[in-house]
């Protein structure tokens, strides 16, 4: 300890060694989503994240098996940390352990004045973690990628039947500008972080925005509610030391100064080599997720446009049909091409069959299957009388069917129509 430096009162030492291992564990969560970004930015197949917690995933079980008794069963559930049994399980288990490690920190290292030096290369590292994330989370809106403007299949289902998750994304991928100025205030934050000048605005604004994401997630069923959470209470106590300071210059109109104290490597190769590692491991994954992210954004582009509709203009079933049955069986419409290779039929009754589906053009044949059982796969022969129209004949539910469409433009859909306006009408 060096003479200038304050002796830590005792629940600060308390504290920091509780929250030490706590967040220090926890930022596995946050490299693993650097490499889910990282990874969906190039690759078409979702990463298992599964892989990377498998290793743990018997003791947790044992753990809630006599300990928790929450439900979790790895054969059934999800293998990785989320707002399921297997996130519960993990954070009572590192908190539990941090606990048990405060506990016998505080026994067998009572005397020490404090951890200033432990303290500020723990804050260098955790700041720099949810800043990537952060980067993350920004660019994916900034280039409007992670809420994508509702396809044809959103526009035309009813709004009760979305659940919140759904209604939160459509209403966010509507609006592409709102979504992209969120991502620019996310992205600015992020960089704010990478720099000790600009480091304690960052936090105050991350603040607010990471507090604003927890209330959504949480009130509209959005499945990373403890990981945002967990962001949220990283940029907390990165800016508990600066509160102080803050509010002097807030609320009593006073000035103050938010300087920190640094601790530097003697030799200067130490010294070269740690500004390499601030600077090039940030800026390789900056270069890696924005690329990937563009690229994603082109993919999902093409992807949505070669989505169709086609109304229903006629429906021939030449068995007769019940009353009773005609609802469920006529068609009111047929999306193509949704997630690139999946069908969705709108019924007359509002019911919705999903199904993947394959194209034969040599015998023009369109195979309708949800299942690997082939003696359930529905075969119907097609034909293009006109480029916006779309024949069917073939058996449906056990009837022998025609089914004439027509294609219903996406620019004809209410909701697309509408432009943003600074002044009405």
């Amino acid at each position: 300890m060096q003479p200038h430096e304050k002796p830590w009162k005792a629940w600060h030492k308390i504290s920091f060694r509780f929250f030490f291992p706590f967040l220090g564990l926890t930022s596995y969560l946050c490299w693993d989503a650097t490499i889910y970004i990282v990874h969906a930015a190039f690759n078409t197949d979702q990463f298992d994240l599964g892989k990377l917690y498998q290793p743990l995933g018997a003791t947790l079980y044992w753990l809630d098996k006599h300990i928790y008794h929450t439900g979790f069963n790895p054969k059934t559930q999800q293998g990785y940390p989320g707002d399921n049994h297997y996130g519960v399980v993990f954070y009572l288990t590192v908190f539990f352990l941090s606990v048990i490690i405060a506990i016998t920190w505080s026994i067998l290292d009572k005397k020490r004045d404090g951890y200033n030096k432990l303290y500020y290369w723990f804050s260098l590292y955790l700041r720099y973690a949810l800043a990537i994330v952060m980067f993350g989370y920004g660019i994916d809106k900034l280039i409007p990628v992670q809420m994508m403007h509702p396809g044809v299949l959103a526009m035309t289902m009813p709004y009760g039947q979305f659940n919140r998750f759904a209604v939160l994304w459509n209403f966010m991928g509507m609006s592409p500008g709102y979504m992209i100025f969120t991502g620019a205030c996310e992205l600015a934050a992020s960089l704010l972080l990478f720099s000790r000048r600009t480091m304690v605005f960052g936090y105050v604004m991350i603040i607010g925005i990471l507090a604003n994401v927890v209330a959504l997630n949480m009130f509209y069923n959005i499945t990373v509610k403890l990981f945002s959470s967990q962001l949220l209470l990283y940029a907390l106590f990165l800016l508990v030391p600066y509160a102080k300071n803050i509010f002097q210059f807030f609320f009593k109109g006073g000035t103050t100064a938010f300087s920190q104290k640094r601790f530097v490597f003697q030799t200067r190769r130490k010294k070269y080599l740690m500004r390499g590692v601030l600077i090039g491991v940030p800026l390789v994954l900056i270069v890696i997720i924005s690329a990937g992210t563009y690229n994603r954004y082109v993919r999902k582009t093409a992807d949505a446009r070669r989505e169709k509709i086609y109304n229903v203009t006629a429906f021939v079933a030449k068995d007769t049909l019940s009353r009773f049955m005609e609802d469920s069986v006529r068609w009111k419409r047929l999306l193509v091409n949704l997630f690139n290779n999946h069908v969705v039929v709108f019924t007359k009754d509002d019911n919705l069959d999903w199904y993947e589906y394959d194209v034969d053009s040599i015998k023009k044949t369109f195979t309708f299957h949800d299942n690997p059982d082939k003696r359930t796969w529905k075969t119907f022969n097609y034909t293009y009388p006109s480029n916006e129209q779309l024949k069917l004949a073939g058996k449906w539910k056990g009837r022998n069917v025609e089914i004439s469409m027509k294609i219903w433009p996406d620019d004809s859909i209410p909701l697309n129509q509408e432009k943003v306006k600074l002044v009405g009408d």
